[in-house]
């Protein structure tokens, strides 16, 4: 299926003037993509060219186009199994991607392995770095998109979100991350005259495909598995545990903290929210400053004291180590439940 609809009267002009490239982005654009050869770590299939592709390279550019450069190799080169060989440079792309966000003119640079045998449709623009000339000029009045263009745009997420596991350690970050990714996306869409840009058809293809609902029903069951630890095989609520602990029903051991900080992913560390911010901390003393310190702070000691501390104030607690909550929108539900269930319980410290 193509998709046919009318564009802006000139490129870019952050990148072109008229058509040809502005000076200097040639060599810069070359170094990034040649960082991103090596970072593939493909060197048996050496570069052919690399190429400037998609909406930045064709008059339906939004200002929140990506610009999509793609280091152009030969897949059977790398391996003779083409499906393998799809699934590392994805792989290789999308850790990249989270170690190297790179922008310019608060434009997103996203890199991609294309292979040679890899066909685009003759209206797409398409301009050749290492020639510095256009291999096939774009259309000024009507654009013709074809689909694997778009598909090549959602595939690494694609591959991202049904790569996502419950037990990955790192779940929460990967998640949050290709939701801002998402979102970027998303916001070509808003602008008008990228209604129909590449980023946002995109977008809409994983929204019709279900990895949007799919990765917000990940996120939902991930912040649910937070709220509780397992204990001999029986489910145990996080806040529950902490409310006993501070109406000094059950006060928790070593054990038991070392299970509230499993399910929290807290992080033992004397620096807590400094270096750690928004992140759940044990600190190892009873002092604690909250100097610098943009949000408020639920504290519970070892012996149940518990006090919500608040941006540049310092506090003392009876105990010796004290387990810090952010009142964050991450931790909200947790410190309200943990709140009810005091209150429930007939104590609560202040």
């Amino acid at each position: 299926m193509l998709n046919e609809y009318q564009s802006n009267r000139t490129l870019n002009p952050k990148l072109w003037v008229g058509d040809e490239l502005r000076p200097k982005l040639q060599e810069g654009f070359i170094k990034i993509a040649e960082s991103f050869y090596d970072f593939l770590d493909i060197e048996q299939a050496p570069i052919l060219d690399i190429l400037i592709i998609g909406s930045n390279a064709n008059y339906n550019w939004t200002q929140y186009s990506d610009i999509d450069l793609h280091v152009v190799v030969n897949y059977l080169e790398i391996g003779n199994n083409l499906y393998l060989v799809q699934n590392y440079l994805q792989a290789k792309k999308s850790i990249w991607n989270s170690k190297y966000p790179l922008k310019l003119k608060g434009m997103h640079i996203e890199l991609y392995a294309q292979d040679l045998n890899e066909t685009l449709h003759s209206s797409v623009g398409v301009y050749s770095l290492m020639h510095n000339q256009w291999v096939q000029k774009p259309k000024a009045d009507v654009i013709t998109i074809n689909d694997d263009l778009i598909q090549q745009k959602a595939q690494p997420y694609i591959y991202e979100i049904d790569k996502l596991n419950l037990n990955d350690n790192e779940l929460e970050d990967k998640i949050q991350d290709i939701q801002k990714r998402l979102r970027h996306l998303r916001q070509s869409g808003l602008d008008a005259a990228g209604e129909y840009s590449i980023e946002n058809l995109a977008y809409k293809y994983l929204r019709t495909k279900g990895y949007i609902d799919r990765l917000k029903e990940l996120a939902q069951r991930f912040t649910m598995t937070q709220l509780t630890i397992e204990n001999a095989g029986h489910a145990v609520n996080v806040a529950e545990v902490l409310a006993k602990h501070v109406i000094k029903q059950n006060i928790l051991d070593e054990s038991g903290w070392e299970m509230v900080m499993n399910a929290t992913r807290g992080v033992h560390d004397a620096l807590g929210q400094w270096k750690h911010p928004g992140k759940c901390t044990m600190i190892p003393s009873g002092n604690i400053t909250m100097k610098q310190v943009p949000h408020q702070v639920l504290g519970i000691d070892d012996t149940g004291h518990m006090q919500l501390m608040h941006p540049d104030q310092t506090y003392t607690y009876p105990g010796n180590q004290v387990f810090e909550i952010p009142r964050t929108p991450e931790w909200q539900t947790l410190i309200i439940q943990l709140i009810n269930k005091i209150k429930n319980g007939g104590r609560y410290a202040k």
